[in-house]
């Protein structure tokens, strides 16, 4: 009997240190696995980061070109626009990791030694989806709290850059809508004398009573004293003006020389602050904040709709009407009143049901937004599940085919992505399927593609199986 137990004691033992062993074993292949994923992480995340900086040099030296900005202010504008870099730039790391680490273990047969073991293949890919859901999380953090105050303030130094020497926004042949107040359209700009040949300014009229147009062969463009005014010494042209009161009244007036002051504009770099914020330059609490605020607008529109439409039909269909004295027939005049009267009202009608399409772009619009802060989070799962098996699949590890495969498959997702949000606009699809559309069409491939290699059946094979089979 003591034997007995001693054997059955004994295999328990073994038994408990065989799965731990088991056990600290998956352990080991988990951290081994991530590990293999950090490397090609780092390093993919700054290449594309670098790529993307590099795309948005030339339109940034193009506007601050000339402007003697401080180099703190070069940096800062780096800084805000680094946000949006990184939103994209994640979920792009995370899928060429994911083909690199996995077509290295695969080229070097370790997965091959895995199956081998017994441990299926998603054990491997299992320990990444959890790490990328990590990743997904911070990066939703950051799409809510970090991005939006980014996107803000790189729009307002933007738009003070903008307004900084407006001369070298000038281009000739080209309207400028940068000075408030203003349209200005010049022929020919010399930066280096401020010379100006062939100039059309059209004052909009916020600071007269009423619009004017003056054009002038040509002129010098200075700044006063102080740097605040911008000042147009125009030669040899005419100024156009109309009558606000009495339109058909209209006044021309040629003259040699003739100074244009600008004012409020200044030469040097001004640092303001604004508190208005566009969609992407709030936070999805934000949003749907205002989304409530625009649905519970509608509703007003709705019952005035409502309230017309009953109050119309009742008049129509009512016997109020005066009948005329040799007939049965409504008086010809109640008819004109009431023809008028429902022409009147479809108006309104027609202004009402656009204030509601007006409401509904809004939140369309807001919704696609909000979405959008989440899709992006959730494309570093997806891109794991069709990344792992693409990377077995191909059973290569190099750097050129993870990125070229990364950057088919993230061309496809921006392309749902951009155009779901054409079509969420135009109200032909909702703003979820706008947004959601490229994970699930890309995470059902994934799915189907993991499928393949833990069942080690080739591509073409499982379809023909399926085909065969026909629908359940």
């Amino acid at each position: 009997m003591e034997t007995a137990k001693t054997e059955k004691s004994g295999g328990l033992g073994l038994t408990i240190i065989s799965f731990l062993k088991i056990f600290d074993l998956r352990n080991i292949l988990s951290r081994y696995v991530l590990r293999e994923h950090i490397g090609p992480f780092v390093f993919s995340f700054i290449i594309i980061t670098f790529i993307l900086i590099i795309d948005f040099i030339p339109h940034l030296v193009d506007m601050v070109v000339g402007k003697e900005l401080p180099t703190l202010v070069i940096l800062k504008v780096f800084l805000y626009q680094i946000g949006w870099m990184i939103a994209l730039s994640v979920p792009m790391a995370v899928l060429v990791a994911t083909l690199m680490a996995f077509g290295r273990l695969t080229s070097d047969f370790e997965v091959t030694a895995v199956k081998a073991s017994g441990i299926p293949i998603l054990r491997l890919i299992f320990p990444v989806i959890i790490a990328s859901g990590f990743i997904a999380y911070g990066l939703l953090y950051f799409n809510n709290e970090v991005l939006p105050d980014l996107n803000h303030r790189a729009r307002v130094l933007m738009q003070d850059i903008r307004r900084m020497r407006p001369t070298l926004q000038i281009r000739g042949g080209a309207f400028v809508t940068d000075i408030s107040g203003y349209i200005i359209l010049i022929d020919k700009v010399d930066h280096l004398t401020s010379d100006l040949t062939g100039v059309k300014i059209l004052e909009l009229g916020q600071k007269r009573e009423s619009p004017r147009t003056i054009v002038a062969q040509d002129g010098k463009l200075t700044f006063s004293n102080d740097g605040r005014d911008l000042i147009f010494d125009l030669r040899n042209g005419e100024i156009h003006e109309y009558d606000k009161d009495d339109p058909t009244k209209y006044r021309r007036l040629a003259f040699k020389t003739q100074r244009i002051i600008v004012s409020e504009v200044s030469k040097d770099f001004r640092e303001s602050s604004d508190g208005f914020r566009t969609d992407r330059e709030k936070s999805s609490a934000q949003m749907m904040t205002d989304v409530t605020q625009w649905e519970t607008g509608i509703v007003p529109y709705t019952e005035k709709i409502i309230d017309l439409a009953d109050r119309r039909l009742t008049r129509i269909f009512s016997d109020t009407l005066p009948l005329s004295s040799d007939s049965l027939a409504p008086d010809n005049i109640a008819l004109d009143h009431l023809a008028k009267d429902v022409e009147a009202n479809s108006r309104i009608l027609a202004r009402e049901v656009s204030g509601i399409a007006t409401q509904e772009k809004l939140v369309n619009s807001y919704n696609v937004e909000i979405y959008k802060k989440y899709s992006l989070p959730a494309a570093c799962i997806v891109f794991v599940l069709i990344g792992a098996p693409l990377g077995i699949l191909a059973r290569k590890g190099g750097m050129g085919i993870s990125i070229g495969v990364s950057l088919g498959l993230f061309i496809i997702y921006w392309a749902f992505l951009i155009g779901g949000e054409d079509l969420a606009d135009r109200g032909l699809v909702t703003p979820f399927w706008a947004m959601w559309a490229a994970n699930v069409l890309i995470g059902v491939v994934g799915l189907y593609l993991i499928y393949i290699v833990s069942t080690e059946k080739s591509i073409w094979t499982a379809v023909k199986f399926t085909k065969h089979r026909g629908p359940a």
